[in-house]
């Protein structure tokens, strides 16, 4: 694909191209590691080039929400229920998160 500013639909097509490869499962992992990392490069050249923060961290998002190995959500599924928790923990972990608020975000 040609990188050209003027394009309109250049977005579409540059997040079309990932998603084909994406489902094109006859790559290699090495192969697919080289694509995905020439295809960040790229990325970081039509940053320079054109400052199109929103496209450039759009195409960020979709490389590793289709690549990664963990899902984005990877989190959802790790740690403890708060309302698992014993009266005593849970009125400590809400003092700790208070604290944590308070101190990030000065009156």
């Amino acid at each position: 694909m040609i990188m050209t500013q003027n394009s309109e639909d250049f977005e579409l097509d540059y997040y079309q191209d990932i998603i084909d490869f994406y489902q094109n499962k006859q790559f290699d992992k090495v192969s697919k590691e080289i694509w995905i990392s020439k295809t960040y490069i790229k990325l970081m050249k039509v940053l320079e080039r054109t400052q199109n923060k929103e496209y450039v961290k759009n195409a960020i998002l979709i490389l590793l929400s289709l690549f990664e190995k963990n899902p984005p959500d990877h989190y959802i599924n790790q740690g403890i229920n708060s309302n698992n928790l014993p009266p005593e923990d849970k009125k400590s972990f809400k003092a700790i998160l208070k604290s944590e608020f308070i101190n990030e975000y000065p009156n």
